[in-house]
């Protein structure tokens, strides 16, 4: 194939001569411009899908599915908690001559709720749910 002047390419078939035009987008600036208008709707659509899209890195996801598998554990864990810990003898007592850092008494007396640790975390869930029991059980009472 050769292409000749503007954009006319003399393809031989059989030894024949035909002329066939090739698109002129193809060729020059032309081309030019289309490289650049699909690197610019590239650009478009990324900013688009990350900022407003709700796209997210792989990174994100990772972080998003932890933590809400930890929310998830803590749901079920926190009510078993607080009734291990208002079932232990003398942790109530205790419980209610501290003032601050409930935290640290539910640390004391729970040291594991079904296969798990007490952190930092759990342990401050585990303490507003027992403030909590124990606040409606003295509305009752």
């Amino acid at each position: 194939m050769k292409i000749h002047g503007r954009g006319l390419c003399l393809a031989s078939s059989y030894g024949k001569a035909n002329a066939m035009e090739v698109q002129s987008i193809s060729h020059g600036e032309s081309g030019t411009r289309l490289v650049q208008g699909i690197a610019v709707g590239v650009i478009a659509t990324l900013v688009v899908g990350f900022f407003w899209g709700g796209w997210v890195t792989g990174g994100t996801a990772k972080s998003m599915a932890a933590t809400a598998e930890t929310n998830g554990q803590m749901s079920v864990l926190v009510p078993l908690c607080v009734t291990q810990f208002i079932g232990t003898d003398g942790a109530v007592a205790k419980l209610k001559l501290t003032k601050y850092g409930h935290d640290d008494v539910v640390r004391e007396f729970v040291k594991k709720v079904v296969d798990t640790e007490m952190d930092y975390s759990f342990a401050r869930a585990c303490a507003s749910g027992v403030d909590d029991a124990l606040a409606k059980t003295a509305a009752k009472g």
